[in-house]
C-alpha cells in the first residue's frame, strides 16, 4: 500500500479512497470490480443535509499521508481507521455551519504545483500552510475543488469561468464545459468536480454518464489528448458526490 504523494494525482492504480457513505452503494459495486476498496464517510451534521455525505466538505488530502478532517470526525471510528492505515490527521477546528460560506473551509483544489481557492472562504490557517510550494490561483467560487475537474498536474475541466480564467492565466489547459452536467439531489445542478475523480495517471472515474453527447465528446477529446481514458462507474445520468479522496495507490 503506497500513500498518493499528490493530491487527486495518483499514478497508478488507486486502491483505497474516501466517499460519502450515502452514495456508497451506488458505486461501491463498479469500484470493487476495479479493486478499488471504500472507506465509508459518515454523514457531516454541520452542514446543509443534502451536503452532508460530501467528501470535499469534511476531508482535505494534502500530500503522501497527511490529511485534514472537519471536528466531528474526531474520536470517530473512520479517524481511527485512517490513523490504523498511517494517515497522520489534522483536525480544521473552525466553526463549520449549514449556510455557504461557512461550509467551505475545506474546499480548496490541488492541481499538481497549484492552489485554487477563494481566499474569502477558506480556512486561513489551513491556506497558510498549504502555499508554501504551491502556486497560488485565487477565484471567487468557494466551492472551487467541487467545481474543478482534475484531468492531470496541468490540466482541469470546469464551468466556472472565473476558475477558468484564473486558471489559464496561471499557465494550466481548461475545458470550458456548460453548467448542469453533473445532477445534485435538492439543487438545480451540481458541479463537474464534484461528480469526478481520477482512478490512476491514465483514468478518470465519472459517476454516471454524461447526457450531453456534444459535451460528452468534447470532454473525451480532451482527457484523451492528454492520455486519459474516461470511467463511467452507473448507467445513470452523471451525479455529485462532492468528489472522493484517494489515498492510496497499487
Amino acid at each position: 500500500m503506497n500513500f498518493i504523494k499528490l493530491p487527486n494525482l495518483p499514478e497508478s492504480r488507486v486502491n483505497l479512497l474516501i466517499i460519502g457513505q450515502k452514495y456508497a452503494k451506488l458505486l461501491q459495486g463498479s469500484l470493487q470490480l476495479l479493486n478499488v476498496d471504500v472507506l465509508e464517510l459518515p454523514d457531516n451534521p454541520n452542514v446543509d443535509p443534502r451536503l452532508s455525505g460530501h467528501a470535499d466538505l469534511s476531508v482535505l488530502h494534502v500530500g503522501t499521508n497527511r490529511l485534514i478532517l472537519t471536528d466531528y470526525l474526531k474520536k470517530s471510528e473512520f479517524s481511527e481507521k485512517l490513523t490504523y492505515l498511517g494517515e497522520k490527521i489534522l483536525y480544521y477546528e473552525d466553526k463549520q455551519e449549514p449556510d455557504y460560506p461557512l461550509d467551505a473551509g475545506l474546499n480548496v483544489c490541488f492541481v499538481g504545483s497549484n492552489l485554487i481557492y477563494n481566499p474569502a472562504t477558506a480556512s486561513e490557517h489551513i491556506v497558510n500552510q498549504l502555499t508554501i510550494n504551491n502556486t497560488i490561483i485565487r477565484c471567487r467560487q468557494g466551492y472551487s475543488r467541487c467545481s474543478v475537474c482534475v484531468v492531470d498536474g496541468n490540466s482541469i475541466i470546469t464551468a466556472d469561468t472565473g476558475i477558468a480564467d484564473a486558471a489559464e492565466k496561471n499557465g494550466l489547459s481548461v475545458l470550458r464545459v456548460r453548467p448542469g452536467l453533473a445532477k445534485l439531489e435538492g439543487f438545480s445542478d451540481g458541479f463537474i468536480g464534484g461528480a469526478t475523480f481520477k482512478l490512476s495517471s491514465g483514468e478518470l472515474a465519472f459517476t454516471g454518464k454524461i447526457a450531453d453527447s456534444l459535451e460528452r465528446n468534447r470532454i473525451e477529446e480532451f482527457i484523451r489528448r492528454r492520455g486519459v481514458e474516461p470511467v463511467y462507474l452507473t448507467d445513470i445520468d452523471l451525479f455529485d458526490i462532492g468528489g472522493a479522496v484517494t489515498i492510496t495507490e497499487a
